[in-house]
């Protein structure tokens, strides 16, 4: 995919050397420009790519720092040297030499080594594409991602990572777990964190695993879905584990809140009709009591005042139930002003009525503490189950007939 054009510069007074070097065919994505001078030329070693130097009519220690001092840090420097000479640059360990190559060389030995530098300069330039297509797309990407050793240290993350535990790639590079994540043991250890151990379930099935994993970054605690693969070394072992995670905090957050929205009512934060019918549906418990209650010239407030006071009123009402019902019982609107109460257990018919009755009573005291509600009042009628028999919806029935009752007597 990548083009690469090669500008070749060759120093020599032998134009059959520069004939061999011209004559070598472009690799795939390659193109060549050819430079010669016989001696070094600064503005041609400025330009080269790559720079050919025949040295052996030359002063070593001269030809050398000019060249070195000249040529671009990224260019490749061979020095074509007789043995004498190749012997003496062999111990300049610490030079930006790329080869030396002892001459004489004939035509078909000149060929093969620039053959075999030009497959050799074409596998960095194919790493280096392969490494831009990794690096620009894990860092392109919000999820985080990282490469561990089997130690457990980050050997290479992307740039989501950093931003998450808000560190530099430098700073976590060889860092373990809890520098990077800035958690102690001990509070690992206490807390509901599997990441370290995941790791390691990884390594010993040696093949991806996926994990709902809980992290901790900065102040908060994230929930992360993590895909795990292991990674293999050249003897087919395991060398460490390279992992992806994506932070679901706030998609669980928007299910929840869906699931919420779908069972709750939203005036009054209490269960919808939907959720008590499927909540009965899969309940195991089968003694249960059934108050129906309903607001006595609830339409007044709305004629009078408005309303936005007939919804205070509900939220009134609906408070007054959540303070009054224990824990084991289920509140419900189900209409307009219509209300439902759940109670699951066994009672008798004495505290099945006083519960009716002390519901009503609150109800309406919290009604005449507005200066608004002093009209209104609350209907409340109770049925319950006797050994289980009655279905939930005849209980409903039962409870409702008895709320009418009691709303024609208070008219």
């Amino acid at each position: 995919m990548y083009h690469c054009q090669i500008c070749f510069y060759m120093i020599t007074e032998q134009d059959e050397l520069f004939t061999t070097l011209k004559q070598i065919q472009p690799l795939p994505h390659f193109t060549h420009e050819y430079l010669q001078s016989i001696g070094a030329d600064a503005s041609l070693t400025e330009r080269a790519d790559v720079i050919l130097a025949d040295i052996r009519q030359m002063q070593v220690e001269e030809i050398l720092a000019f060249l070195l001092s000249h040529k671009r840090k990224e260019a490749e420097l061979i020095l074509l040297a007789d043995k004498e000479q190749t012997e003496l640059l062999a111990a300049k360990e610490d030079t930006d030499i790329t080869d030396i190559w002892v001459m004489p060389l004939s035509e078909a030995e000149l060929r093969f080594r620039l053959i075999r530098w030009q497959k050799t300069y074409k596998m960095g330039k194919d790493f280096w594409q392969t490494q831009n297509y990794l690096d620009s797309t894990i860092n392109g990407l919000p999820t985080l991602i990282w490469y561990k050793d089997k130690e457990g240290a980050h050997i290479k993350v992307n740039e989501a990572f950093c931003k998450a535990v808000n560190k530099t790639m430098e700073q976590i590079e060889g860092r373990g777990h809890y520098y990077i994540w800035d958690i102690d043991p001990d509070e690992y250890a206490k807390g509901e964190f599997i990441c370290m151990e995941s790791e390691y379930e990884v390594m010993e099935k040696k093949e991806t695993c996926v994990f709902d994993e809980t992290v901790k970054i900065g102040d908060s605690m994230r929930e992360l879905k993590t895909y795990k693969t292991p990674l293999f070394d050249l003897d087919g072992s395991v060398m460490g584990t390279v992992g992806v995670a994506i932070d679901v905090t706030q998609e669980r957050l928007y299910q929840q809140m869906m699931i919420k929205n779908a069972n709750t009512d939203f005036l009054t934060g209490l269960y919808n009709r939907r959720y008590l019918y499927e909540y009965i549906g899969k309940s195991q418990e089968e003694n249960m009591t059934v108050f129906c209650i309903d607001l006595n010239y609830f339409k007044s407030i709305n004629d009078i005042y408005g309303h936005q006071e007939g919804d205070r009123a509900l939220v009134l009402t609906a408070k007054t139930l959540q303070e009054n019902i224990p824990d084991n019982g289920l509140i419900a609107r189900t209409g307009g002003d219509e209300f439902v109460v759940v109670m699951f257990g066994t009672y008798t018919p004495e505290e099945v009525e006083n519960m009716r009755q002390t519901l009503k009573t609150r109800i309406d005291a919290e009604y005449t503490k507005d200066e608004h509600f002093q009209k209104i009042s609350a209907s409340v009628g109770a049925a319950y189950s006797q050994m289980g028999k009655e279905e939930f919806d005849v209980l409903v029935g039962e409870a409702d007939a008895m709320m009418y009752r009691e709303k024609e007597k208070s008219r």
